[in-house]
């Protein structure tokens, strides 16, 4: 009996050996792949990558891949943390020399020349080209870095996500009955607008829109300013970058172009250039803003707000943006990880609010194209006839924020001006945002102050007190 159990030891642990030996073997196997350009590629090892490329870097630490990174170009500015990283000078044409000095196991590279991916290839770098050329091929891309770095799992997940939220737009705008027409600008003077086979371009169709440019020639489109004016647009997107940076009075300023429908009806809104430009998972971002700002209704009677953040206006002080009209809300901005776009959408319609809580105003859905690091104080006005149509006590008036993850509503520990008529509450992560309040309670269910409890209590004996005195001089004298 005491050798078969010694037996059975000894195989368990040949097996374990074995299965350790196996997968150490696995491990250190070379992965072979074809990438983009349809190469195909043998992957040794990637435990030090070199990312040439922006969406090659967002990519890369979006599958918490940032340790592994030893380099990136020097247009690669997010996350906020890739700033440490040895940059690479030239994105479009990298010196060979300047790659291998860094060492890698792997170029990961967002193709901006065939001519270049030879050139790294030649010196003896392994190079993996990306180059999607639809929206729906950005996913399919995450899972293949993802297989390469042994990420598989995370990538998998991260596709499936981003997978699902195009395909929530497309449902949504499929059968959409009017288009706007949608003219993107990112770069002035002269205008120059995305044309057919451009990210712009499947944005603005996949969002429900019509590019006011999709019939040019060519992808990148250099127009002119009487171009566009005879093109009329109903909505503008201005892309703001480092080059780039137009605000509605800013184009309403150019000669003509007040006559433009989107201008005539304010409907210009700036939005960071690296959500339309770049092959990343942010990409999606920029579907999704695009897709509230042409079509509303979709989000129940929504409308969107976009601003600029800045940073070097933040070193000296804060931003503050004010929204009126369907509520009003002030935006302080205290501090950002870089200059980006702030989308708020006030909304009817949003996650159902906990049983004892009303909503005050609308839902306000608030997205930033660069959120970590955001910091703001939000504040919500209310007003009396609000507070008494819902029967809404003002003492009890929070600001709540809705946690994705958990499915939940959370309250933010918020302060109430009663002079003003507004609450307030400091903000660091993004989502769903209501103004809510408890119910007022009915008159018998109010809490009674003390003072007011003692003196009436006093009141009360004392014309007790006074009624027995009276009934007692009475039954005297009969």
């Amino acid at each position: 009996m005491i050798k078969a159990v010694i037996k059975a030891i000894i195989i368990g642990l040949i097996l374990m050996l074995t299965i350790e030996i196996v997968a150490a073997t696995n491990a250190s196997a070379p992965i072979i792949i074809v990438d983009n350009l349809g190469r195909t590629v043998t992957i040794k090892s990637s435990e030090r990558i070199v990312s040439i490329g922006p969406s090659c870097t967002e990519i890369l630490y979006a599958l918490g891949l940032g340790d592994r990174v030893v380099g990136v170009d020097r247009y690669s500015d997010y996350p906020p943390e890739v700033v440490s990283k040895q940059y690479i000078n030239n994105w479009w044409n990298p010196d060979p020399e300047e790659v291998i000095a860094l060492n890698p196991d792997l170029v990961l590279y967002s193709v901006g020349s065939v001519a270049a991916v030879e050139a790294l290839e030649k010196a003896g770098l392994t190079v993996v080209a990306l180059k999607p050329a639809t929206i729906d091929d950005i996913p399919e891309n995450i899972k293949m870095v993802g297989f390469i770095t042994g990420k598989s799992q995370k990538a998998e997940s991260l596709a499936s996500t981003l997978g699902r939220r195009i395909d929530e737009i497309k449902n949504k705008t499929t059968n959409v009955t009017i288009k706007p027409k949608v003219y993107i600008e990112y770069w002035y003077p002269p205008p120059w607008a995305f044309g057919p086979n451009t990210w712009g371009h499947q944005l603005i169709e996949l969002a429900g829109g019509i590019n006011a440019f999709g019939d040019a020639a060519t992808g990148w489109v250099q127009t002119t300013d009487e171009e566009v004016i005879a093109r009329n647009p109903d909505i503008i997107i201005s892309l703001c970058g480092a080059m780039h940076h137009a605000s509605l009075e800013d184009i309403k300023g150019r000669p003509g172009w007040g006559t433009i429908s989107a201008v005539a009806k304010r409907a210009v809104y700036l939005i960071d250039e690296n959500l339309f430009v770049r092959p990343g998972p942010r990409i999606i971002d920029g579907l999704e803003t695009l897709a509230k700002i042409l079509h509303p209704e979709l989000s129940g009677e929504a409308t969107t707000f976009t601003f600029l953040i800045d940073t070097t206006t933040l070193r000296s002080g804060i931003q503050t943006f004010n929204i009126s009209g369907l509520m009003k809300v002030d935006i302080l901005t205290i501090k950002s990880a870089g200059n980006c776009t702030l989308a708020v959408t006030i909304q009817e319609l949003g996650p159902e609010l906990p049983a004892n809580r009303k909503l005050v105003g609308k839902y306000l859905d608030i997205d930033c194209s660069v959120p970590t690091g955001l910091a703001f104080m939000l504040r919500i006005y209310y007003n009396e006839d609000q507070l008494k149509t819902l029967s809404v006590s003002e003492g009890s008036l929070k600001i709540y924020v809705w946690d994705k993850d958990g499915q939940r509503w959370i309250m933010l520990n918020s302060a109430v001006n009663e002079s003003e008529n507004y609450v307030e509450a400091t903000v660091t992560h993004l989502s769903y945002f209501a103004l809510t309040g408890e119910p007022a309670p009915a008159f018998w269910e109010q809490r009674i102050p003390l003072w007011l409890f003692v003196t009436s209590l006093i009141l009360i004996i004392t014309i007790v007190g006074i009624g027995v005195y009276i009934a007692h001089k009475k039954g005297k004298s009969v």
